[in-house]
């Protein structure tokens, strides 16, 4: 159990004793003494709450631990049951309706309206006429193909448009590729293209098949302003407009760096490895 999973159950008051033991269990790795503490508590039948949050506590402050948000453990668990439709389960309608419930009792209407088709499809089913005749197969593949969607189009939340309205002032190719801006840069050191509306203009394996084309890409960036910044968690997928051209960013690697966007002031957003945003 996770950190975020388990305090999730605390927040909504319904963390038992038995929970903080097993998530102790699972981080017996850090090989902490107030871990291994909690841990030996499982052989005891009898389980004694508030003995078992303060020694938590105490683990918590061993290794150095801040308890995070309800809203950070809220994301956290819609994003869970939200992972386990992308694949077709026997529980798909149980887990959109638990989706749809957390929002509304959290207050999360645009997550609440990612929903909302899908939970009418449901109700109709289940407790309406049913009025276009679908079969509980047809709902759950609906409701598959609909969590896809959203699985990988899903935007971040995390604030990239500082960089909109920076001016390209130049490319250097020598180690990574990097866009330099007016104040900042994008570094790019994961795969790449440039297209515009239509068709890809060059991309990654060009330059690597020919290193003249970098010239190319000099010409296509090269005093164009950004218009817009998206990026999408899952993927994660990153897509900057720069006038009339589109670069989209793809992080390839479990191990090494992605790209980074920066304006050298107090904006400061990379691509870890794994694909995790920071």
């Amino acid at each position: 159990m996770e950190l975020l999973a388990l305090y999730y159950k605390k927040y909504a008051g319904a963390a038992k004793a038995s929970d903080y033991v097993e998530w102790a269990c699972q981080h017996l790795y850090t090989d902490d003494p107030e871990v291994k503490k909690l841990a030996s508590m499982r052989v005891k039948e009898q389980l004694n709450m508030f003995e078992i949050e303060q020694m938590f506590a105490n683990v918590m402050k061993s290794l150095q631990l801040t308890a995070p948000s309800e809203k950070a453990c809220v994301a956290a668990h819609i994003k869970s049951l939200h992972a386990q439709l992308v694949m077709p389960v026997p529980q798909t309608m149980q887990i959109v309706n638990e989706i749809y419930e957390c929002t509304v009792a959290h207050d999360l209407f645009e997550e609440q309206m990612r929903w909302q088709e899908v939970s009418d499809i449901i109700d109709d089913f289940q407790y309406g006429d049913n009025q276009k005749g679908y079969t509980a197969d047809q709902v759950k593949q609906m409701i598959t193909a609909h969590a896809r969607k959203l699985w990988h189009m899903k935007p971040s939340e995390m604030d990239v448009t500082a960089l909109i309205g920076q001016r390209v002032t130049g490319i250097d190719s020598e180690i990574h590729f990097i866009i330099q801006l007016e104040q900042g840069a994008i570094i790019i050191e994961c795969p790449w293209r440039i297209r515009n509306a239509d068709v890809i203009l060059l991309g990654e394996t060009d330059i690597q098949s020919n290193q003249r084309e970098w010239r190319a890409v000099s010409e296509l960036l090269a005093g164009k302003t950004i218009e817009d910044v998206q990026l999408f968690e899952q993927c994660p997928l990153l897509i900057i407009q720069c006038g009339d051209v589109f670069i989209d960013v793809f992080h390839a690697s479990a191990y090494f760096d992605g790209w980074t966007l920066t304006n050298e002031a107090d904006f400061y957003v990379f691509s870890m490895h794994g694909g995790s945003i920071a």
